[in-house]
């Protein structure tokens, strides 16, 4: 039995939207600055700015990676990568919402391990839904595992320079 991640009749070719992962994004992008000593609105919009492009760009590698990678599934189901990568990214949510808690609640100011920890399990679940889509080899979850390190590792480079 196959689970589709709240998608009880199936998502459709264009039933999984991207949305939720884009606003996990600006959620951490705004969440940045208050972890900083002092808040200043120009580190509110830069790391707005960084969260929006960091998050275009790990969605987008994703879903070149699935489609470079499994060339008979693409000629097949046209939206199988996007697909993969919009569910995959749902796992962003409550990596997201433990960020807010451990902020607002715990008063801890460790935005970045939770987002990129985010950004890596979503783009692990992404490859196994490519999986489940009829992708075939291990590096439908490790190309895009290592893409995640990556972008993440990026980000909290971009992070450290905020002002």
């Amino acid at each position: 039995m196959e689970t589709r991640l709240g998608y009880a009749a199936g998502a459709g070719p264009d039933g999984v939207k991207i949305w939720p992962a884009y606003l996990c994004f600006i959620i951490f992008g705004i969440l940045m600055p208050f972890s900083k000593p002092e808040f200043k609105f120009t580190t509110l919009l830069l790391s707005l700015i960084i969260a929006i492009a960091v998050g275009f760009m790990a969605v987008n590698i994703l879903i070149m990676a699935f489609n470079s990678g499994n060339a008979d599934l693409r000629q097949t189901d046209g939206g199988f990568a996007r697909e993969a990568v919009g569910s995959g990214m749902l796992f962003m949510i409550p990596f997201t919402v433990l960020a807010i808690l451990a902020m607002v609640v715990l008063g801890w100011n460790a935005i970045m391990p939770f987002a990129s920890a985010a950004v890596t399990t979503a783009a692990a679940t992404a490859g196994t839904e490519a999986m489940k889509k009829g992708a075939q080899g291990i590096k439908n979850v490790l190309i895009p595992t290592v893409a995640a390190m990556v972008v993440s590792t990026v980000w909290m480079l971009l992070v450290g320079i905020l002002p």
